[in-house]
């Protein structure tokens, strides 16, 4: 093997400074693979079975071993893994660090005893027929594929391996412009999904995501018939990320213990989240959050605080948080109509039908469940989202269907603008010269401008 090396310092301010022997084949630490490292630098827990994926020179595999991981690492160049086993008895991690000669469409093993899955993801858009091409062992670590990319590959060989229910998997995308992998597959095909860290490089972006099944890949407790599943999901003792849905609910109850009218075939449940979701945000911002991750996924709008809006401004569904003093868990109440429903001779509501036409109400609830469960499952390896970004998540979900022709009228039948969300959740509209924060509905009365 002709093998020529190089030599590339990678250093972490009070984490490492390693000189790593790199071959011109081989894929150097560069901004993407400090991005990588700072996210995994963000997990709450080091220790476990990691698997990283396209290794290179072993800089990733080697900073997982400092912190405590033992390391299974693979790379299809075999330049690369001669760089990497290098460096790794350079720097003494031969008893923590495994490197291996393959990839994810050859002979990597995926495990139940794996805890965690590293990939700095290839992004460079594939070459044509016409264009440059590289080398096969240069193309692995640099050019995505078509089809969903090398993202949808790994999903592919995650679903036919038998993994742990807990596996956390960490992957770097480009997200501007996109490349074939793109990080919404994951929640298509049912994981849950929280970015971890981001940065813009020139014009691209670089984003970090780690996925999980939620729930540990369990499946909701379903009942054919209940007055309430907030109330219902008290008698369990599971605790967090316990969730029941019900066919058939009698008594159902929205904001202020108000009756929520469902018929059967709605998607009627509750989730049990840790009350540790509130230590660094309002109690105000959560209940915004929990709905706009909703709307997010079922493309609709939402009206502060809690209700889900179909796109003409009428009511689908809505969200109602409890809590008691003796546990540690918050109840989340999610109602949603399958069918559009008539209240009264002058209000009608809508349903998911109308929009996404006829799917279950257990898909409704799958695809609520991942978005609740990226906003605030709790999992061992990983730190909550922030405060500012639920804020932003929030404030986005409320813009949309501002933006298309909503005020508010206030007091002295002042006609407000709608300008932000505070801290604790409060509506900030623009009256006056002004600016008033509401926390009470009653105040208020919507002002909807259809064409």
């Amino acid at each position: 093997m002709d093998f020529i090396s190089k030599e590339i310092i990678f250093e972490i301010e009070n984490v490492c400074n390693w000189n790593l022997e790199t071959h011109k084949t081989v894929y150097p630490p560069r901004e993407d693979t400090y991005l990588l490292a700072k996210a995994i630098l963000k997990m709450k827990k080091n220790q476990g079975l990691a698997l990283e994926i396209g290794c290179g020179s072993g800089a990733l595999s080697m900073l997982l071993a400092s912190l405590g991981w033992k390391v299974t690492a693979y790379d299809v160049n075999p330049y690369a893994v001669a760089c990497a086993r290098g460096n790794v008895k350079k720097y003494g991690f031969e008893d923590t660090v495994k490197i291996e000669e393959g990839g994810i469409t050859e002979n990597i093993k995926i495990s139940d005893k794996i805890d965690l899955i590293v990939w700095n993801l290839p992004y460079l858009d594939p070459v044509g027929d016409d264009g440059n091409k590289l080398e096969y062992i240069e193309e692995a670590a640099y050019l995505d594929i078509e089809s969903g990319g090398w993202s949808r590959r790994l999903i592919d060989t995650l679903e036919m391996s038998k993994i742990s229910n807990e596996c956390l998997v960490m992957l770097l995308f480009r997200t501007l412009p996109e490349s074939n992998s793109y990080p919404s597959l994951w929640n298509e095909r049912g994981w849950s999904g929280r970015r971890i860290t981001e940065e813009l490089i020139g014009d691209e972006k670089l984003e970090v995501y780690a996925f999980w099944r939620p729930g540990k890949n369990s499946s909701p407790i379903v009942i054919e018939e209940c007055q309430s599943t907030m109330d219902e999901v008290k008698k369990i003792k599971k605790g967090d990320w316990t969730r029941i849905m019900t066919k058939k609910q009698t008594r159902g109850r929205g904001r202020r213990g108000d009756k929520w009218q469902s018929d059967e075939g709605d998607m009627l449940a509750t989730w049990n989240i840790s009350k540790s979701n509130l230590e660094n945000v309002s109690p105000g911002i959560l209940q915004i959050t929990a709905g706009a991750s909703i709307a997010a996924v079922l493309k609709i709008g939402l009206k502060w605080p809690n209700d889900l809006m179909s796109n003409d401004f009428r009511k689908m569904g809505g969200i109602v948080i409890e809590s008691d003093s003796g546990n540690d868990y918050l109840r989340v109440g999610v109602g949603i109509n399958k069918r559009s429903k008539l209240i009264d001779d002058s209000f009608s509501s809508s349903g998911w039908i109308e929009t996404l036409g006829e799917v279950k109400n257990i898909d409704i609830y799958n695809m609520a469940d991942i978005s609740l469960s990226s906003s605030f499952e709790e999992h061992d390896l990983l730190p909550a989202i922030s405060s500012q970004e639920m804020i932003g998540k929030s404030w986005k979900a409320l813009s949309e269907i501002i933006s298309r022709g909503v005020s508010v009228m206030h007091g002295n039948n002042d006609v407000c603008r709608i300008v932000g969300i505070s801290e604790k959740g409060e509506l900030e509209i623009l009256g006056n010269d002004r600016v008033r924060h509401i926390d009470d509905l009653e105040n208020i009365e919507w002002r909807y401008h259809i064409n």
